[in-house]
């Protein structure tokens, strides 16, 4: 296992239990932040083959810095399958009409559900098997481990602070848009992408079905996707009001990208 790419010099002056450690699984790799009161205090993260996803993520865990007991851990799963379900029609014995409406989950995978605290959502999601198992018997003896979709930390930071707004966070091949209006979810789903003409496509379709004034709505882009890059030209070309969320962080060489969601997670707990 590689070393850590980062460990503050107050981390071995406090005990683990002042920590939260969120851990994000991704298609491509993992990675791990430990944090106090809005501080970075360790990070790591690895990057590997699809085929050799299950192997690297057992040794991932089995690094001596996550074999402490924490305050909190939060797995993040990040996939573009999900599916919301209104709290009010939500039925467990239902879950599997309801994650088929957006997603089919292979006979490796198994789906979770994860309830929104600021909208009226239930959210189901896939993780594969295997990977939840590991999780499961790493993190056994904690008190409180919670598993989460890549959408959720969107979906909490976003709906009840802002007015009309268009979301849109970017992964390496899909985007997830969230669309909200008087405080309130009107429209969220992913879409996969190739290219820059693909981003376009899909965004704009959005923005047409829902009857949005390209002149008038504003968009923000988070994830990856920077002001220098073609999809956010392509985007200035049609629609007005268009920012980026920079890194926020002063640390230098902070990947902020592939930790986005492990910086915005304590907003879902």
């Amino acid at each position: 296992m590689q070393d850590l790419h980062f460990v503050s010099e107050d981390y071995e002056k406090r005990k683990s239990k002042d920590y939260r450690l969120s851990i994000s699984i991704r298609r491509d790799g993992f990675s791990f932040l430990l944090s106090s009161k809005r501080a970075i205090v360790a990070y790591s993260y690895i990057t590997v083959p699809e085929n050799q996803r299950n192997t690297a993520f057992k040794e991932f865990l089995s690094q001596e810095i996550l074999q402490d007991t924490f305050s909190a851990v939060s797995i993040i799963i990040v996939t573009p399958s999900f599916t919301c379900v209104p709290k009010k029609l939500y039925d467990d014995s239902m879950w599997e009409d309801y994650s088929n409406l957006n997603f089919e989950h292979s006979g490796n995978e198994s789906v979770i559900t994860y309830e929104s605290l600021n909208t009226d959502v239930v959210v189901l999601f896939p993780i594969d098997t295997e990977l939840w198992a590991l999780c499961r018997s790493a993190f056994k003896n904690q008190e409180f481990v919670s598993y989460i979709p890549q959408v959720a930390p969107m979906l909490e930071s976003n709906v009840k602070s802002r007015g009309e707004r268009l979301f849109v966070f970017v992964e390496q091949s899909f985007f997830t848009v969230l669309y909200v209006s008087k405080k309130n979810m009107q429209f969220c789903n992913s879409f996969g992408f190739t290219n820059v003409n693909d981003f376009l496509f899909y965004l704009m379709n959005v923005m047409k079905q829902l009857n949005l004034d390209p002149l008038r709505i504003q968009v923000e882009l988070a994830g990856k996707i920077s002001v220098k890059s073609s999809y956010f030209s392509a985007i200035q070309m049609f629609v007005k009001n268009v920012s980026v969320v920079e890194n926020a962080t002063t640390m230098k060489n902070f990947p902020y990208m592939l930790f986005y969601n492990h910086c915005n997670v304590a907003l879902c707990e």
